[in-house]
């Protein structure tokens, strides 16, 4: 089994930087709509729920936990998703992943225009360098998602910069194609 389910990324405003499953998650929701849809619904209320003095630390969706952080000072929320509660783990993504969003690289980065040159380099260092190194220690980094890049779940900031969609409208949006794509075919 895979140690990191799901990794999302999203700015302040909620849209996103990046957003994949790495297990089964992405199948686990859409053979459960309900799952995917509390998924979203949590998400889309997840910046009026979290305050100075409120925080959301984790929500169960389905066999998946998915435990919530906000990076300081950049303002960016990561979503990690595991197969069980452990918080040592999800910290060490945050931070891992809390990093890259501060280096010199990306801290100054305008997510709302970024090159494709911007996204594979930050992808590049997500999954080759910062994911490696913050699951090393608890069984490594493999990307075991079955649909691959196919997954209705991946999306990145370059996906939307056309139109300026939050990420938890970009995957219902994806998920919809996707389940309709799967509903024609029969």
């Amino acid at each position: 089994m895979a140690v990191l389910e799901y990794l999302m990324v999203y700015t302040e405003a909620g849209l996103p930087i990046y957003s994949k499953c790495f297990g089964t998650f992405c199948m686990t929701a859409f053979q459960n709509p309900e799952l995917l849809s509390g998924f979203l619904s949590a998400l889309q209320t997840l910046p009026m729920t979290i305050s100075s003095d409120l925080s959301l630390d984790s929500v169960k969706m389905g066999p998946t936990e998915m435990r919530f952080s906000r990076t300081i000072p950049s303002g960016h929320s990561i979503v990690v998703g595991l197969p069980e509660d452990n918080k040592e783990i999800a910290d060490k993504v945050f931070t891992s992943v809390s990093e890259i969003l501060t280096s010199n690289h990306f801290k100054d980065i305008d997510w709302n225009f970024i090159s494709s040159d911007v996204m594979h380099q930050f992808e590049t260092e997500l999954l080759q360098t910062a994911l490696f190194q913050a699951l090393q220690e608890h069984g490594g980094f493999e990307d075991k998602c079955p649909l691959g890049d196919q997954c209705p779940i991946h999306t990145n900031a370059l996906q939307y910069k056309t139109k300026r969609v939050k990420v938890w409208n970009m995957i219902k949006d994806k998920y919809a194609a996707m389940k309709a794509r799967m509903s024609s075919s029969k």
